[in-house]
């Protein structure tokens, strides 16, 4: 009997240091500054948000396309993207989109920045959206994309200019390669927002 009860405190005892152990490792990633570099990692966790097409899809990206006209932009569609991913390292979360709602457009400058140190520099950015079948889940989807492309001090998913704003049942990722390019972003970001 006593022979039984020492080795059931002793397994108790290995359990007990083994998920001690566990709760410590989990407690030290927490407590680390996750960058870009350390996402993904063993103790990662991922999350898909479902995207869907629309019909009506096309009216905004229109008016856009008809406003960088104006500014001498070349707006080109990448049927290639069908899933995209952002990390939080604050929640050391990655973030899947998939699903038929997913568009992605380069807008290229067909004449050189005026303002560059650098002869022959043309401004560029990538537009990349998120459709979604109602405005609820797209509130749901903004507010998760959002707290992780902006997560660690905006510098999770690498340094590049960003902006995310939302339009309906749809969310818009600007990005560009320059910080230099970064006031075609917002400039084009605020018209997405505040078009109707």
């Amino acid at each position: 009997m006593n022979k039984t009860i020492i080795i059931l405190f002793l397994l108790f005892s290995i359990i007990s240091c083994k998920n001690n152990d566990r709760e410590t490792e989990m407690e030290r990633i927490k407590n680390i500054n996750l960058g870009v570099e350390n996402m993904p990692n063993h103790e990662t966790k991922y999350d898909t948000i479902k995207t869907k097409n629309i019909s009506d899809n096309q009216k905004l990206i229109t008016e856009l396309e008809r406003k960088l006209l104006k500014s001498n932009f070349k707006l080109i569609k990448n049927d290639n993207i069908k899933q995209n991913s952002y990390n939080n390292c604050e929640e050391n979360k990655v973030v899947v989109i998939k699903g038929s709602g997913i568009r992605n457009y380069y807008a290229k400058s067909l004449v050189p920045e005026k303002h560059s140190p650098m002869k022959n520099v043309y401004p560029d950015f990538v537009i990349t959206v998120y459709k979604f079948e109602n405005e609820k889940v797209t509130n749901k989807n903004f507010e998760i994309i959002n707290n992780a492309l902006f997560s660690a001090g905006r510098f999770c998913n690498g340094k590049a200019p960003e902006k995310l704003v939302q339009n309906g049942n749809e969310i818009f990722h600007l990005s560009t390669r320059a910080e230099m390019f970064s006031t075609y972003t917002e400039k084009y970001g605020e018209f997405i927002k505040n078009c109707h």
